[in-house]
């Protein structure tokens, strides 16, 4: 089973098991386009490790707007700001709450 990570029209970020999807096009708003993982991004090094620890921050108008999770080799953040999606590799051995925006 794979994990889909989005933001959601109301800013808050989604998580869901899913399995991939295909590409679709949404005419004069532009493609989505679904493609394997690739080693740039920051779940890359990640990919079968057991997740150690999990932490999310909550906004209460919109629900999930974070997400750490956290690898025996350091962590990822997973973020809704904006509309947008952030992704970015963490020291999660360095601290145990969640670092601000």
């Amino acid at each position: 089973m794979s994990t889909h990570l989005m933001s959601g029209t109301d800013w808050c970020l989604v998580v869901e098991a899913s399995e991939p999807y295909e590409g679709y096009d949404m005419g004069e708003w532009g493609r989505i386009d679904v493609w394997p993982t690739q080693e740039e991004t920051p779940f890359a090094c990640h990919i079968g490790d057991a997740v150690l620890g999990v932490r999310e921050e909550w906004e209460p108008r919109t629900g999930r707007v974070a997400l750490e999770l956290d690898f025996s080799s350091g962590g990822v953040r997973c973020e809704g700001w904006s509309g947008e999606l952030r992704v970015r590799a963490v020291d999660s051995s360095a601290s145990p709450g969640m670092p601000g925006p």
